[in-house]
């Protein structure tokens, strides 16, 4: 794996072509170099309080970077193709930010301090937003947006959701009515700003439905006997399990177990399972002692394509290329 320092870093982005599409009501830029770790081409479209910027990276192999921002960092990303990970320097709650491929998330960060890492090429859509910008959308008004919005006032990191949410159909159309808007001048800057708009009702709305789903009430031993449910897949994630016997080893039934598990870890038990899976997967295949038929057997799966295709699925490259 190449690590660049914020040095290099900066040497990668400083030789650039630059196509200008710009008015005097939209900053529209295209830039497109070539480095040794990643060639790309970005487009920048900046109006008051908004910067989009679309990234297309060809990563030859996987990449980390640091990366410093001292300024707050409120944005909506969607990994169109591929996947990233940051991890922050600090302690902080939401300290590990890992958005996988076909996924979108909305954060805050006050500042920026931390390591970039891009296991393969990538398409991405970055939304930006000035936080003065963002709290005049909602009036000034952040209590409609729940911890994320109080995270805003009180000026802490915050992650919206459990989880990385997937981009629907209508998100990729907004997505891509923003990136070939056909007008110009004021008529553009009014289109992308009502499209920015869009796209974040429509991403806040599927993280509402996270919040608003029917809850259960969990008592602190059936708590403790949830975690105890976790700690047991952690460690044997290739075993075989059914519904039944994860419900009798919780002692619940089929329909506590779904509805709990989901409610305190913020995903289904068969989708922890198949997360921890892959995961460990891909801390074997990292390591280089195992190949990948031994992998897919040893993470409980019969035959080694319905692995490689679930890899592909979850991080957007085949297993056969990691090392590489």
């Amino acid at each position: 794996m190449k690590e660049v320092s914020i040095q290099t870093f900066q040497e990668i982005f400083r030789s650039e072509k630059v196509q200008k599409l710009s008015d005097d009501y939209v900053s529209d830029e295209i830039m497109e170099f070539t480095h040794p770790f990643v060639s790309a081409r970005h487009r920048v479209i900046k109006i008051e309080g908004i910067s989009i910027v679309y990234r297309d990276w060809m990563v030859p192999s996987p990449l980390s970077m640091r990366t410093v921002h001292e300024e707050p960092f409120l944005k909506m990303q969607f990994e169109i193709e591929g996947h990233s990970a940051f991890t922050h320097k600090m302690p902080i709650s939401c300290k590990h930010i890992d958005i996988l491929h076909g996924k979108h998330t909305l954060l805050f960060l006050p500042e920026v301090d931390g390591t970039l890492f891009y296991p393969n090429s990538r398409k991405v859509l970055d939304v930006i937003f000035t936080v003065d910008f963002f709290k005049k959308l909602f009036g000034m008004d952040m209590n409609c947006l729940d911890s994320f919005g109080d995270a805003i006032e009180k000026s802490v990191p915050h992650l919206i959701g459990s989880e990385s949410k997937v981009i629907t159909a209508t998100m990729s159309k907004v997505i891509n009515d923003i990136l070939y808007c056909e007008f110009h001048g004021i008529f553009k800057k009014t289109y992308i700003e009502a499209k920015v708009v869009e796209l974040l009702n429509l991403q806040l709305a599927q993280f509402r439905k996270e919040r608003d789903s029917t809850s259960i009430k969990l008592r602190k031993d059936d708590i403790d006997r949830l975690y105890h449910l976790k700690e047991r897949i952690d460690a044997n994630p290739g075993a075989s399990y059914s519904l039944a016997q994860l419900a009798e080893v919780a002692g619940f039934n089929d329909f506590k177990l779904k509805k709990g598990f989901k409610q305190l870890f913020g995903q289904t038990v068969f989708g922890y399972i198949h997360d921890v899976r892959m995961k460990s997967a891909y801390t074997l295949l990292q390591k280089g002692e195992h190949n990948v038929t031994d992998v897919s057997y040893l993470m409980g799966y019969k035959y080694v394509h319905h692995f490689s295709k679930a890899f592909k699925k979850k991080y957007g490259f085949t297993p056969k290329n990691i090392g590489k």
